[in-house]
């Protein structure tokens, strides 16, 4: 059935009654396409394509509910109606906008404008943990740095990382659509030196060294991954860890400690959490 063209049938509470009785109301409706859903009150909504509409209303008629009102449905692009809604957000130096053309919001003056469409991958600003992260690593000095963004989503830690000096920048994630949004954001931004792909961590070979690994993933995602990405970490090198949350710092701040991590500084944004830690890789 084609949403454009649904039309809902409204069924009155004493007729849907009837209805819910009835055990061949499937088959009732003459093996027609239809979707069904209680209505406020106790009523029933059915929707059926509107060239069905009549066969529909004289089976519903035959079963016991006759004289009923239905009502075109308007089709509404749910996705794009909700991408309209986000809003751009600026971090430090950075703005981050959902949109390009007529909604896009200029720069200030300064200030670097990463256009991020909210259509399928995660990290586009909008969250504190993004936010958190992205502070994070301007906190650092990432001037011919090696950056690994691990769980990049549509690749807004591996831009700003670039985009701040670093030499290389390695993002992957476990979505493919996450790295197809990397990459193809990279090219629409002209942010240089991201190589983006989809897979695991241990895809990356056991010998690169990264100074900085960048992980915006909650609690139970990046735990499992910190003896593997301590062992990528260059001598000294930072992890910078966001998306926990702040009721749970002290058990995350165990367990870092525990992996063989300082923490250098912690990062607070209502109920989330971004951290830095130095390795004690020698």
């Amino acid at each position: 059935m084609i949403e454009s063209r649904a039309v809902r049938i409204e069924v009155p509470a004493a007729f849907a009654a009837k209805l819910e009785e009835n055990q061949d109301f499937l088959e009732g409706l003459g093996g027609l396409e239809f979707s069904s859903a209680a209505a406020p009150g106790g009523g029933l909504n059915v929707w059926v394509d509107s060239e069905d509409l009549p066969v529909a209303l004289a089976a519903l008629d035959a079963l016991g509910a006759s004289g009923l009102s239905a009502f075109k449905e308007e089709f509404t692009d749910w996705v794009s109606a909700s991408a309209a809604l986000r809003r751009s957000v600026l971090v430090d130096r950075y703005l981050f906008d959902p949109h390009d053309g007529d909604l896009a919001t200029p720069a200030p003056s300064g200030v670097r404008r990463l256009v991020l469409p909210a259509v399928r991958a995660f990290g586009t600003g909008s969250h504190e943990s993004t936010r958190l992260a992205v502070r994070l690593l301007l906190a650092e000095d990432l001037t011919g740095a090696r950056v690994l963004d691990v769980g990049c989503g549509t690749g807004t830690l591996a831009f700003v990382a670039a985009l701040e000096g670093a030499a290389r920048v390695v993002a992957f994630d476990l979505d493919r659509e996450a790295a197809f949004a990397t990459r193809e954001q990279a090219f629409a931004n002209a942010v240089p030196r991201v190589a983006a792909f989809a897979g695991p961590l241990e895809a990356i070979r056991p010998s690169a060294r990264f100074d900085v690994v960048a992980a915006n993933m909650v609690h139970e995602e990046t735990a499992p991954l910190l003896p593997a990405l301590r062992a990528h970490l260059a001598p000294g090198g930072r992890l910078l860890s966001s998306g926990q949350l702040v009721e749970r710092e002290g058990e995350w701040e165990d367990l870092l400690r525990k992996e063989g991590f300082r923490q250098v500084r912690a990062l607070r944004e209502n109920e989330w959490l971004g951290t830095a830690w130095i390795s004690s890789n020698e």
